[in-house]
C-alpha cells in the first residue's frame, strides 16, 4: 500500500513538471509570424542583426509570401556588409510587391555600395517612379548618376530635391562637387555657401569652400575659410577631450 502511495505521489511530480515546463518555457513552434517579426524588430534595434536575420528567417519559413519581412531582412544583411545577400533579399520583396518603393530603393543604395552604379540608377529610378515626392531618392539617384560621371543628370536630380526641401545640406554639398567635375567654380561655390548656412558648425564645408576659393584665385578668402574649419576641427578635438580622463584608470591586482 505504501508502495502504491509513493508511486502516486511520483507521478503527480512528473505531472506538475511538464505543466510548468509548458507554462515557463517558451516553445519556437508556438511563435507566430507576427511573434518572429516582432523579435527581429527588437533585435534589430539592439543591434543584433545577426539575430534579428535569424528571427526573419523563422517569420519568412511561416509566412514566404509576405514581402515586408523579406525587406527587413534585407535591412539586416545591409548592416552586417553583406551586400550581396542583401540585393537577394530586397529582390525577393520587389518579386511579391513590384510597388514597394523603399525596397527599390534599398536595392539601389545596397548596388551603389558595391559599386554597381548602374543597377543603382535603375533601382533608384524605379523607388522614384512609385514615390516621386521622396527627396532621398532624388538624391541618392543624383549621387549615383555623379558617380557614373553624369553630371547635368546629377545636378537636375539634386535641383529636384532641393525643390522640394531647399534646406537639405548634403544634398547643396553633392551639388557643389558636381559643378566641380563640370568645371563650374563659381556654382559650386555658391552650393557649398549653402551648405555653410545650412550647418555652419560642418568644418567639411568650410574645407570645400576654401579648395574653391583656391582655384578662382581668391587666396585671401580661402585662408579664411580654412581658418574657420582647423578652428572647428579644435573645437571638435575639446569636446572629445571633456570626455576623455585627464589620469588613466589603474588596476590593481592582489
Amino acid at each position: 500500500m505504501a508502495q502504491s502511495s509513493s508511486s502516486i505521489r511520483l507521478s503527480d511530480f512528473v505531472i506538475i513538471l511538464w505543466v510548468l515546463l509548458f507554462l515557463f518555457v517558451p516553445f519556437s513552434g508556438c511563435m507566430s509570424t507576427g511573434d518572429w517579426k516582432e523579435k527581429g524588430d527588437n533585435d534589430f534595434k539592439s543591434g543584433k542583426y545577426s539575430e534579428a536575420i535569424s528571427a526573419y528567417d523563422q517569420a519568412i519559413s511561416l509566412q514566404p509570401n509576405n514581402s515586408e519581412i523579406y525587406y527587413l531582412k534585407g535591412l539586416s544583411l545591409f548592416e552586417m556588409v553583406r551586400y550581396k545577400d542583401a540585393i537577394d533579399a530586397f529582390t525577393a520583396a520587389i518579386r511579391l510587391n513590384a510597388a514597394y518603393s523603399q525596397a527599390w530603393f534599398w536595392k539601389g543604395r545596397t548596388s551603389y555600395m558595391m559599386g554597381d552604379y548602374d543597377e543603382a540608377v535603375r533601382s533608384f529610378f524605379k523607388a522614384i517612379e512609385i514615390e516621386p515626392g521622396n527627396t532621398e531618392y532624388w538624391y541618392y539617384r543624383g549621387m549615383a548618376l555623379s558617380s557614373r560621371g553624369q553630371y547635368d543628370m546629377a545636378i537636375q536630380h539634386f535641383d529636384k530635391a532641393l525643390l522640394m526641401i531647399p534646406d537639405d545640406e548634403k544634398v547643396w554639398s553633392a551639388r557643389g562637387f558636381a559643378y566641380i567635375m563640370k568645371n563650374n567654380y563659381t556654382e559650386s561655390l555658391h552650393s557649398f555657401e549653402q551648405a555653410i548656412s545650412m550647418n555652419p558648425d560642418n568644418a567639411e564645408n568650410w574645407i570645400n569652400k576654401a579648395s574653391v576659393l583656391r582655384v578662382l584665385g581668391r587666396s585671401d578668402e580661402a585662408k579664411v575659410a580654412m581658418d574657420k574649419a582647423n578652428l572647428l576641427y579644435k573645437e571638435e578635438e575639446k569636446e572629445i577631450s571633456k570626455k576623455v580622463p585627464r589620469t588613466p584608470v589603474q588596476f590593481t591586482t592582489q
